[in-house]
């Protein structure tokens, strides 16, 4: 009999930010090579991150199979499935969703949301593979372009993997340098792939507040110029309005007066720790808000019933449509809150989905409009609400609110 192990892995996290004033309510090229070797992920980094990145014309017809179910390949993903694939055929630990953006990253992709697929076990059987599969890629929604990328490999004893990593591309980006001198100027240029009313970009330095730059989108082609003067990384990222609401689409990092980091090592999050011996889970991530904000020198946040229930009311929407978003069928946040009768000058809301309430807490901290709302301190209520599937994925809505 045939042994499996079926791995469904979700990096970065799905996530949402955003702020708003609410007026009716009174006033918001080296290739990447990285080892398995005692669990480490090493890379190196491509001298640019852009997109799309053509994939070489090197996949076996049992990888087409899953390709032609999938969607386009992409170079960078594809890279990166041969990693996965690799480090669990060796016995390491499948990457987890900051060491899979990581290694995106020093591929040279920028987009956002990958989700990965694995399934390992003793003499894989390609059609019980493909129906397995299949099964999963269907239960995924997508608003933009679909691309992908794979990797079956056999190792010994009739070992064997088959990998797929794919996202949904809504924006490409022009080639932007992973390696800048401090005070350089940068320029993103971009395309949006699916309709946007607005983008904004937003960058989180290496000792300061997430900022703004100046953006433009006209037809389509988003711009922005800014200079990176400190010396660190920069996490860039664009964030547009489509369908779903305000979202981010592509990011990127730049290392200022350094070299790109070799390998991953996770820093500490401000506040992960909090949420140990909390009653529930929505306690968990408030005690988790609450000690990054005291970490920064913020106040922290009382928590308010009535924004705790437009919460509850979001949470359970994303969860049921399997797609994180500020309006998802019960309109955006204005409208939410309006209805609720909240009265507020400023409101701002996260969103995320995630494996665990920990890596939703960390991703939110690692994305820079998301950090804004976490810091901003303006803010002096906050209704918390965790939704959790069947599938153990956690959907957690953040709602802020102040005077």
């Amino acid at each position: 009999m045939n042994t499996h192990s079926r791995r469904l892995h979700r990096g970065p996290s799905l996530l949402h930010a955003l702020a708003c004033a609410l007026p009716a309510l009174t006033a918001l090229v080296l290739p990447l090579v990285a080892t398995a070797e005692a669990g480490a992920l090493r890379v190196t980094w491509k001298p640019s991150v852009s997109s799309p990145r053509p994939a070489a014309p090197k996949t076996t017809p049992r990888e087409a199979s899953l390709l032609g179910l999938c969607g386009p390949a992409d170079g960078a993903l594809m890279d990166v499935a041969g990693i996965v694939a690799r480090r669990q055929l060796d016995g390491a630990s499948a990457l987890t969703a900051d060491e899979l953006a990581f290694a995106l990253r020093a591929a040279g992709d920028p987009h956002v949301w990958p989700k990965a697929w694995s399934l390992s076990g003793q003499n894989l059987d390609d059609a019980d593979t493909e129906a397995r599969f299949k099964g999963w890629i269907g239960g995924i929604r997508t608003l933009g372009k679909r691309r992908c990328g794979v990797a079956k490999l056999d190792g010994e004893n009739g070992a064997g993997v088959a990998t797929v990593i794919t996202f949904d591309a809504l924006a490409d980006m022009a080639p932007v340098t992973t390696s800048a001198r401090v005070g350089q100027w940068i320029t993103l240029e971009g395309t949006m792939l699916v309709p946007a009313s607005g983008v904004q970009v937003v960058l989180l330095g290496p000792r300061a507040a997430p900022r703004t730059v100046p953006s433009s989108l006209s037809g389509g082609k988003i711009r922005s110029t800014f200079a990176v003067d400190q010396p660190g990384a920069w996490l860039v990222q664009v964030l547009a309005t489509v369908s779903t609401g305000p979202r981010p689409v592509l990011e990127t990092t730049i290392y200022a007066g350094q070299k790109p980091p070799s390998a991953f090592v996770r820093a500490a999050v401000p506040g992960e720790e909090a949420a140990a011996g909390a009653k529930d889970d929505a306690d968990a991530m408030l005690r988790m808000i609450n000690a990054a904000r005291i970490a920064e020198g913020r106040k922290p946040l009382v928590r308010d019933p009535a924004l705790d229930k437009v919460a509850k009311a979001h949470s359970e929407e994303m969860m049921k449509a399997r797609i994180v978003g500020h309006d998802v069928g019960g309109g955006d946040p204005r409208k939410r809150i309006e209805a609720a009768g909240i009265k507020a000058a400023i409101a701002g809301e996260n969103v995320a989905s995630a494996s665990s309430l920990p890596n939703a807490h960390r991703a939110l901290w690692a994305s820079p409009s998301h950090r804004g709302n976490l810091l901003l301190e303006r803010f002096t209520k906050v209704g918390v609400a965790v939704a959790r599937a069947a599938d153990g994925s956690y959907w957690v809505t953040e709602m802020f609110s102040g005077p």
